[in-house]
């Protein structure tokens, strides 16, 4: 018995340090920090002028020069080489640079609202949330997308445009302890009726659902006029889901097994099932940067720790990160060392197929993986579009003017023209000469509010001074520590 208490005492005492050192969860007081740059900013300025900028509209491959695009109240209101400016115009000198699209992410997972500004300050300004938390995520604190997305829209909240998908639907054996299964096609349609009620912008499907319940919730979503998104799975195939009208296909599923990093489709038909995928009018979001940052060599692990971005990242996040990275590690039924190489390879042949087709194709990255960080995958998935033989235009157009139209909001932003929303990123060269110039930023425009990349830096800087826990935070867990020692003691005697 005393063991046992010794133990438990043990553990409780571990726990509320670890909570102590990554300052969150329950002994966090501060709301995330992009609530207090909500309060430093208006939603956007009134009225913005890009004098004299080259402007890439990513309607085609061109590059429009010396023109001037005045935004008004968040919406590109004209352009023109010769626009008068109004007087009251903020104006903003673009002579020498390039104005293009903000980016958007079709694969992310927002659970640390303060991911947010890494992503904006990537020029992300729109992105599609990948699993809806309900339920036991909302009670372990996890944030509410939807309350995020209405925060945003009504300017309570700095982030990106969210359009997010329910709560993941699954079958038996369910992939996650949390996620939804759905082993019955009226237990499906029921899910369906009800993520469309709350306002989820589509259903996401996964792995081990039956052909028969995911032929419910297909028709269920054509009923309630909302989109299928997600995997493929096991048990209806490749051929099932492009049949079936889903909107899009992650991470190249029914096309590669990533775990025994093997084709499912016979190698001498990928060709035939790139071109079956376009005429299905199916989207790819391929999220290349994913899966070759997995098995690392020492060396590289310790790149992956120490990369750029992990500086924005909570402590919480880097403290869990080498966990969640080798517990991904070991779901690889392959365990040779050259795991990286060999996916990459392999989808940057499916990826090559899928483009030579004209199949679409869209920018995605799954940040929020461990050592993918919001944001700046952004970046290496463009290059890695690239890799695969996409033009520098084509993979800027995956997550632009792609994007928008395989989410049916092309008349609301993707490309540079009167009307449509001011999500832009103003750069310091030609990103059509080269993918990576389109991190060379001068700044971003956030539904028509101008960022200057200082302010930015800005932002990330004091992001970082905000996970500095304060004097409270800081004596709190101690006297929960000398409390919970206490308590231990009296009972170990």
């Amino acid at each position: 018995m005393k063991l046992r208490r010794f133990l438990s005492g043990l553990l409780l005492v571990i726990g509320l340090g670890l909570l102590y050192l990554t300052n969150v969860g329950v002994l966090s007081f501060d709301k995330p920090y992009v609530y207090k740059l909500s309060g430093e900013f208006p939603d956007s300025n009134p009225v913005v002028a890009f004098a004299n900028v080259n402007v890439i509209p990513m309607d085609s491959e061109r590059v429009l020069e010396d023109q001037t695009i005045v935004v008004r109240e968040g919406v590109i209101e004209s352009i023109g080489s010769s626009e008068q400016v109004p007087r009251e115009a903020l104006i903003v000198d673009g002579r020498g640079k390039y104005l293009v699209p903000g980016l958007v992410d079709m694969h992310v997972h927002i659970q640390d609202e303060n991911e947010m500004l890494l992503l904006i300050a990537n020029g992300v300004t729109s992105v599609r949330n990948m699993w809806g938390n309900t339920g036991k995520m909302l009670r372990f604190g996890f944030p509410n997308q939807l309350a995020l997305r209405e925060q945003i829209e009504q300017g309570a909240l700095f982030g990106p445009t969210i359009y997010t998908a329910g709560p993941v639907m699954e079958g038996s054996p369910s992939f996650h302890p949390i996620a939804e299964v759905s082993d019955t096609p009226e237990a499906a349609r029921e899910s369906v009726a009800w993520q469309e009620a709350q306002g989820y912008d589509f259903i996401k499907v996964y792995d081990h659902l039956s052909p028969e319940v995911y032929q419910a919730i297909v028709e269920a979503a054509r009923e309630n006029d909302i989109p299928v998104v997600g995997h493929v799975p096991f048990a209806v195939g490749l051929d099932g889901v492009l049949e079936s009208g889903q909107q899009t296909i992650e991470h190249l599923t029914g096309y590669i097994d990533p775990d025994a990093v093997r084709f499912i489709i016979p190698e001498d038909q990928l060709d035939d099932h790139a071109v079956k995928t376009r005429e299905a009018h199916i989207w790819n979001v391929v999220t290349l940067s994913e899966y070759p940052k997995s098995k690392e060599t020492p060396e590289g692990f310790e790149r992956l720790q120490n990369q750029p971005g992990m500086a924005y990242v909570s402590p919480f996040t880097r403290m869990f990160s080498p966990f969640l990275y080798m517990m991904a590690a070991k779901t690889h039924t392959y365990q040779g060392a050259d795991y990286p190489e060999r996916i990459a390879e392999l989808n940057r042949r499916m990826v090559a197929a899928l483009h030579e087709a004209g199949a679409g194709i869209l920018l995605g990255t799954d940040a929020a993986q461990a050592y993918h960080i919001p944001g700046f995958a952004v970046h290496e998935e463009l290059a890695y579009l690239v890799e695969a033989g996409l033009s520098p235009y084509e993979a800027i157009e995956a997550g632009t003017r792609n994007a928008a139209i395989a989410m049916g909001k092309f008349d609301e932003f993707g490309t540079i023209e009167t009307g449509k929303r001011a999500d832009l990123i103003l750069l310091d060269a030609n990103p059509l000469d080269d993918v990576g110039n389109i991190q060379k930023r001068v700044g971003v425009m956030l539904r028509g509010r101008w960022l200057t990349e200082e302010q930015l830096q800005s932002m990330l800087d004091g992001l970082v001074e905000s996970y500095q826990p304060n004097l409270v935070e800081r004596l709190f867990p101690l006297v929960l520590i000398v409390v919970a020692m206490y308590i231990f003691l009296r009972k170990s005697r």
